[in-house]
């Protein structure tokens, strides 16, 4: 099975959802045609822990045949309103319950969610959240985070991730650099949070940095525009937010995943060419594509132009295959490790 690192297949780069509950619905035209680099699951493909471990045996297989190198498996199992696996899979607690029950909580329902995705072939979850939200009930993010206070969010969101990759499944803390204050959904809109120094932003970073600090595999960004840091470009195709403060002075050395391309603050804005060209120079490793099938195709050749060319884009795509070989190593060692 070859490396991700040795890969000249620009599909790598993506993580794409799918319809149907077994390969042959849309999943096998997808691996064939597109060679993705994972996919993501979501209630559509989910019916039991039984149907979702033939998925995906026969997922990799496909992988195998097509390939040579397997798939990486991905799902938003955060707990409470947010959670693709339901019953007779382990209903979880929200992460505003967490918070309120404390780290033990946490550890508990984190290693059960570990051990159902693990089980079912699952090597990352999205999740945690680690957004500050502002203190009111009403939020559009509330029962997915863990509060507003950034020390309390930095311990909590670190034993999360720590529990999960402590039971062999990839955690992926989520939304950089913080989608808290946003007041709309950037599925729907495209929101501006206007951070008023510098010192509103370290806030809403702490918890990211702790993240980090806790080896976290992988991060997730926003698709808001911080103004205060970059004026012409949302999050996930800013260098300067991305490359800079994360990369930088955060010293992020894992895998970077964008947010959905499929939602409206980012696909109503930008061409394919502008998304990826500027996403791979902000350092993305993976582009989810989630909801529309028929965008994974122009991704996919965007992502064929961009890193064909004689340009520093090359390098970037080869920097990126040895981020996500780090994750290739954990998830699938070689034979005696």
């Amino acid at each position: 099975m070859k490396p991700f690192r040795t890969s000249k297949d620009p599909g790598i780069h993506l993580m794409v959802g799918f319809k149907g509950l077994t390969a042959e619905m849309e999943l096998r035209h997808i691996i064939r045609d597109f060679k993705v680099g994972g996919i993501v699951l979501f209630r559509r493909n989910v019916e039991s822990p039984g149907q979702v471990a033939a998925l995906l045996a026969e997922a990799q297989d496909l992988a195998r045949s097509y390939l040579n190198r397997p798939l990486l498996v991905a799902v938003d199992q955060e707990g409470g309103p947010v959670q693709r696996f339901t019953p007779p899979f382990t209903r979880l607690p929200s992460a505003r319950e967490l918070s309120r029950s404390g780290p033990q909580a946490i550890v508990q329902w984190a290693a059960i969610a570990a051990a159902e995705m693990k089980e079912a072939g699952v090597h990352i979850n999205f999740a945690p959240v680690l957004d500050l939200v502002p203190q009111f009930p009403d939020h559009f993010m509330s029962e997915r985070t863990l509060g507003h206070d950034p020390v309390t969010v930095s311990y909590l969101g670190k034993t999360w991730i720590q529990t999960l990759q402590a039971h062999g499944v990839s955690a992926t803390g989520k939304h950089y650099p913080g989608l808290g204050p946003a007041e709309s959904d950037p599925h729907h809109f495209a929101p501006v949070i206007h951070w008023e120094n510098m010192g509103e932003r370290d806030r809403h970073l702490a918890p990211f940095k702790s993240a980090i600090e806790g080896n976290v595999h992988g991060l997730m960004t926003s698709h808001a525009k911080y103004p205060l840091l970059d004026r012409e470009w949302p999050a996930t195709l800013s260098s300067r937010i991305n490359g800079e403060i994360l990369r930088g002075k955060l010293g992020f050395r894992g895998v970077l995943f964008s947010d959905d391309m499929d939602m409206a603050a980012i696909c109503s804005h930008y061409t394919w060419d502008e998304m990826i060209c500027r996403g791979l120079e902000a350092s993305i490793d993976f582009f989810l594509a989630c909801q529309h099938s028929e965008n994974i195709g122009p991704l996919h050749e965007a992502l064929a132009r961009a890193i064909s060319r004689k340009s520093p884009l090359k390098t970037l795509h080869e920097e990126s295959l040895e981020r996500m070989a780090l994750l290739q190593r954990f998830h699938f060692p070689p034979p005696g490790h």
